[in-house]
């Protein structure tokens, strides 16, 4: 959708300023670190030592192109929040005309929902979790129900992650109590070693996909959990995995000594993930506190006796009501058209009528009144994530130093170093990913109120003429096609809460945009009807001269009618003379044209 600029403020702010200036500001040190590598190469290369010369200037490199990217992408968020007229996004497609140019490819309602939700008092965003799974985390945090979707698949993805994890330290206890009740025979072996080294690379594959980017948590609409069947291999596979090294240890080809122990990178991980779950509980739990899943409308039902046609009820409606409850001059969205369905019944004095539309006002801003302590865990979350960025960067930045005393260094050690801290760089730069991504989504929401209204008339017509100024002594006449309606109009409106993610770039606010809330609208309801009620009250049934042109020429007729019939009604040689001096001034007309 292209930027559609407006003279007239829409009073949205910019939700990613604190979350960009804190990647922005991350990028310094690693922009200093860069810098420092290549600073270094020249001595390095004096020393003698050109292989960690080399390594070094592409480190160096390396960290100047991300610091780079990072504050650029840091104060792209920062920068000015571009919001067209047009946005956010439509609730269904906008049968409005002005609006036809633009593509709907965002709507995640039709007309019918809209109209399902306004009549039926409902809400169909909520949809209820379909596996065990997800009725197992819905249970644990009852109101995640009532939350966008991207909170309920990201809060989805993290209890997978913890279950997966769960798992694997029971499996990982019970190999070690095993082999310290002597159950299995892994002592003085390295069945461990090799254990933890392949929980640690499963681990670590569970949470780096446990926290994608916002555009495809926004994509899925339904997340797929584990079965039985697949939770069932998790836990089979968890168990048999150490009697199945042990076996293979013992009775196929003996496993070589690991390099290293990863039972400190593992703990390393189990940490990181419980202060990843943690901070995200405390968002999530200060988040659902918000959620009021209010389902109420207002409605208005009548029957109404009028002299009007029904197209003229439908069109004041649309054109004048909803038109003067515009937000700041924005056409509404029209959802609905009204189409004012004729029926003639048998002759075409009378039939029956029926029409229908829906229409939402522009969505306004409204921020949403969130607690200190999610905004402290919101910060933390990110400040965090951008720190934990720097520490991967001081890894890579050690990591030519520390390959050049490796190259110093016994093979075994060697070895042991290079994988050590390469699964260090791993689980740091897996957890930065995770921290950076959640703690977005807790940034990117943003809410909007709107009036949504449902109109619909049904009724019956008949058509009748009626006719004054027929006096033989009148100078003009009226003839009019009054057409009497008895109608039965019904009206719901309701004040929508309505939630959407922002982006930094081009399409800021244009992702799907959902229904939370729907509260009663009394009093837009009430001024509604009013606004139609006065306009049927102020309408003419019997056409009429309105302008002083018309006014003035049907007097001059009139007094040249009037004299007629004075000197006509007259006795026979009596006649009294007609005032033609008068009637000229009168009339503008000139002597000739008089009667005599």
């Amino acid at each position: 959708m292209a930027f559609d600029y407006g003279s007239i403020d829409l009073g949205i702010t910019n939700p990613f300023r604190t979350e960009g200036l804190i990647r922005a500001i991350s990028g310094i040190p690693i922009l200093l670190l860069g810098v420092l590598a290549l600073l270094s190469v020249q001595a390095l290369v004096a020393d003698g030592t050109r292989e960690t010369a080399a390594l070094t200037g592409i480190v160096g490199g390396v960290l100047v192109m991300w610091s780079l990217l990072r504050m650029g992408a840091g104060l792209f968020q920062a920068f000015r929040f571009f919001v067209g007229r047009s946005v956010p996004a439509n609730l269904a497609i906008n049968r409005e005309k002005s609006q036809a140019d633009k593509a709907d490819v965002t709507v995640v309602y039709t007309d019918q929902q809209l109209e399902q939700m306004l009549q039926g008092r409902q809400n169909i965003s909520f949809a209820e979790p379909e596996d065990w799974f997800s009725r197992l985390v819905h249970s644990l945090f009852r109101r995640l129900l009532f939350l966008p979707y991207a909170y309920r698949n990201l809060a989805q993805r993290l209890a997978r992650a913890i279950t997966q994890t769960f798992i694997a330290g029971m499996s990982y206890a019970l190999a070690w109590f095993s082999g310290t009740t002597g159950i299995t025979d892994v002592t003085d072996t390295p069945v461990m070693d090799w254990l933890s080294l392949g929980i640690l690379l499963y681990l670590l594959f569970v949470w780096w996909q446990s926290s994608p980017r916002l555009a495809r948590l926004l994509r899925e609409d339904r997340l797929s959990m584990p079965g039985v069947m697949t939770l069932t291999l998790w836990i089979i596979g968890a168990i048999m995995l150490p009697v199945a090294l042990s076996f293979v240890h013992t009775e196929i080809v003996p496993l070589p000594e690991m390099p290293f122990s990863a039972g400190l990178q593992l703990l390393t991980l189990l940490l990181m993930g419980a202060v990843n779950a943690g901070l995200f509980v405390v968002l999530l739990t200060a988040r659902s506190n918000l959620a009021q899943p209010v389902v109420e409308v207002a409605e208005y039902r009548d029957n109404w006796q009028e002299s009007i046609h029904p197209q003229e009820i439908f069109i004041n409606f649309e054109n004048i009501v909803m038109a003067n409850r515009r937000y700041r001059e924005v056409p509404n969205r029209i959802y609905r058209g009204f189409e004012a369905k004729l029926f003639e019944q048998g002759s075409d004095d009378k039939g029956d009528f029926d029409g229908e539309m829906i229409q939402e006002t522009q969505p306004v801003f409204h921020p949403m009144p969130v607690s200190q302590v999610f905004q402290l865990a919101r910060t933390s979350a990110t400040i965090i994530g951008a720190a934990l960025f720097v520490l991967l960067a001081v890894l890579i930045y050690q990591l030519p130093l520390t390959l050049s005393a490796i190259w110093l260094a016994p093979e075994s050690q060697s070895e042991a170093a290079v994988a050590s801290f390469a699964v260090y760089g791993v689980i740091v730069g897996a957890f930065a990913r995770l921290l950076q991504n959640f703690s977005h989504a807790f940034w990117a929401e943003m809410q909007f109120e709107s009036l949504l209204v449902y109109f619909q008339c049904r009724g019956t017509y008949t058509a009748s003429k009626l006719s004054t100024g027929t006096s033989i002594y009148d100078s003009t006449r009226s003839e009019n096609v009054v057409v009497r309606s008895s109608m039965t109009p019904w009206v719901i409106a309701t004040r929508a809460i309505s939630s959407t993610f922002a982006t930094s770039g081009r399409y800021n606010l244009e992702l799907a945009r959902y229904i939370l809330e729907m509260h009663k609208a009394e009093e837009d309801l009430t001024a509604i009807m009013d606004d139609l009620q006065q306009f049927m009250r102020r309408r003419e049934a019997i056409a009429s001269i309105n302008n002083e042109q018309d006014l003035a020429a049907a007097s001059r007729i009139f007094q040249v009618n009037q004299q007629t019939r004075a000197q006509l009604d007259a006795p026979t040689g009596a006649h009294p003379p007609v005032d033609a001096e008068r009637i000229s001034e009168a009339s503008g007309a000139d002597d000739d044209t008089l009667p005599k």
